[in-house]
């Protein structure tokens, strides 16, 4: 009795993966500015960290800010596109 095994090669897989995910990034549009984002918070001050939660929370995601000198003393205003209006959601 033989026992038959299929040898796989698991450095072709990952980098078959690998390229896939990147087409699917592509395709869908994801990763560009997203990955932009997340790459300048992950390295990032702690000050400019504080100024961009802040800044993008308070405004409600109108304004990113990473100057914590300028954002800590007020409350960071909407600041709707140009072109736009911002109004309020009624209920």
């Amino acid at each position: 009795m033989s026992n038959k095994f299929t040898k796989v090669d698991w450095d072709k897989l990952c980098k078959d993966a690998e390229e896939e995910e990147e087409h699917e990034k592509r395709e869908s549009g994801g990763g560009g500015v997203d990955q932009m984002f997340q790459q300048i918070y992950a390295n990032a001050s702690d000050d400019m960290k504080k100024a961009m939660v802040k800044s993008f929370t308070e405004s409600g995601g109108t304004v990113l800010s990473t100057n914590w000198k300028e954002i800590k003393e007020k409350k960071t205003e909407i600041k709707a596109p140009d072109g736009m209006e911002h109004r309020k959601y009624e209920q």
